[in-house]
């Protein structure tokens, strides 16, 4: 679609069996769709997120309405600014795992390491999963599940089939998933009615927030926590160890930019390396380079290509927005893709867009990105309540990575290869994983 733009404008639409779909690529057009019009478009359930409905269910992403603004007021109150206060000690426990096993062995692929990273993490802040509790119930539960969902995208006819090996495992695990985080969340209420008896406090973690503005918990509530964690679960660790899988290859394929991230690591985390502490958020914070390599890896990667919305009444985009010298109706009912890939590799928007340039989010430069020619995390109303927090932990995580390992591709493997993007799989990842070798760097005090 993206090469389709490129060679025919910023608007195109085609069909698919029987859909008409628009694809849109330029930010005026972009930003009508989430933001000045943004009512007439709603989530493509149906189609873009039919395969995953299992695990987003009536969660914040798919839902529409009231539901809506009651979800997200509920997790934006959760996901508030001093839950990040936690990023940086939730995050270096599970990134110090995955050192400690570059130290032992002679390759690790990242790619799956940091899936099991994002897990730990989005467990413990979301539920205060012990690592072990984590790893024990997320991946052998949740991650075969979303395994059988991206097959289903390309193999829909999997659906219909559930004898399948990858079928019987999704029931069964989904099954036991809800079960587990149905019983959780009941604990949990219990918990809670217990400590305010007693007068105890404790470290509240975000389901603890979300309970706070609910007046009492029924079967309805219940699913409802159940679906909100769920799409934590897969907005929330997917999209993050896509893109720290993708940072890290940059970093590796880029010595230069490597050597500034690890110059600018060391100079804050230096003293805690040596000391065995871990730094707070202030001085996380102090990083320049490595926000700026994570961003622009989701502009040249686009971990998620594109999102999906489809059209309640007509829409009549003027002259001024079409970019095509005329009127464009958008119809009733029909499918927008707003090309997140397309718009972040335009080339009168961004100079040499496939070049992987971190300079590009640094200073004055960072000033003058249009709010919709950058659109990662999607922009306007729907725009996704946890970036802040996938934002912290990838640069803790890449950056703590980077200043205790010296990493490189594993054997003669070719960077260019490497760097090709899985055929089918969303949030993109590479084709073959990243397997990579470390040696211990020396840190002085």
């Amino acid at each position: 679609m993206a090469r389709w733009c490129e060679e025919a404008g910023n608007m195109i639409t085609f069909n698919v069996a029987g859909q008409r779909v628009v694809y849109v690529n330029d930010p005026k057009l972009i930003k009508r769709v989430l933001l000045t019009n943004q009512r007439n478009y709603c989530k493509d359930i149906g189609t873009s997120y039919k395969h995953f409905m299992c695990l987003l269910g009536s969660g914040l992403v798919t839902s529409e309405g009231d539901k809506w603004k009651k979800g997200r007021l509920l997790l934006s109150h959760a996901l508030r600014i001093d839950i990040l206060d936690e990023i940086p000690t939730i995050t270096h426990s599970a990134i110090s795992k995955i050192i400690a096993k570059l130290n032992k062995n002679e390759s690790v692929d990242l790619n799956e390491e940091f899936r099991h990273m994002t897990l730990q993490v989005i467990g413990e802040a979301a539920l205060s999963f012990t690592p072990e509790q984590t790893d024990a119930i997320f991946p052998s539960l949740y991650l075969p599940i979303v395994h059988e969902c991206n097959r289903r995208v390309w193999e829909p006819w999997r659906q219909f089939l559930p004898f399948l090996n990858g079928s019987r495992e999704r029931s069964t695990c989904l099954k036991r998933l809800n079960e587990v985080l149905c019983k959780t969340i009941r604990e949990r209420w219990a918990l809670r009615a217990d400590e305010k008896r007693q007068g105890i406090t404790r470290k509240q973690d975000i389901m603890d927030l979300c309970m706070s503005q609910i007046p009492e918990l029924d079967d309805a509530i219940v699913a409802q926590l159940r679906d909100d964690v769920k799409t934590m679960l897969l907005a929330g660790h997917e999209t993050s160890a896509a893109l720290l899988t993708w940072a890290t290859y940059e970093l590796i394929a880029h010595p230069d930019i490597m050597e500034e991230v690890v110059r600018e690591s060391l100079a804050v985390y230096g003293k805690h390396i040596a000391a065995g502490t871990i730094p707070d958020l202030e001085e996380v914070k102090r990083l320049t380079w490595t926000p700026a390599v994570l961003r622009e890896t989701l502009r040249k990667h686009s971990v998620v290509p594109l999102t999906m919305r489809v059209a309640l009444e007509d829409d009549i985009i003027p002259t001024s927005e079409s970019g095509l010298g005329h009127e464009v109706v958008i119809p009733k009912n029909c499918t927008v893709a707003v090309g997140i890939l397309g718009v972040h590799h335009r080339p009168d928007i961004w100079a040499n867009p496939s070049t992987f340039s971190p300079k590009r989010f640094m200073g004055e430069n960072m000033e003058r990105v249009d709010p919709y020619a950058f659109i990662p995390f999607i922009n306007g109303p729907r725009n996704c309540l946890g970036q802040h927090l996938s934002l912290m932990e990838t640069q803790f995580a890449l950056s703590w990575l980077v200043a205790n390992m010296s990493l490189s591709l594993h054997g003669e493997q070719d960077v260019a290869k490497v760097g090709k993007h899985h055929p089918f799989i969303v949030p993109s990842v590479p084709n073959n994983g990243l397997h990579v070798s470390a040696i211990p760097r020396k840190v002085s005090p």
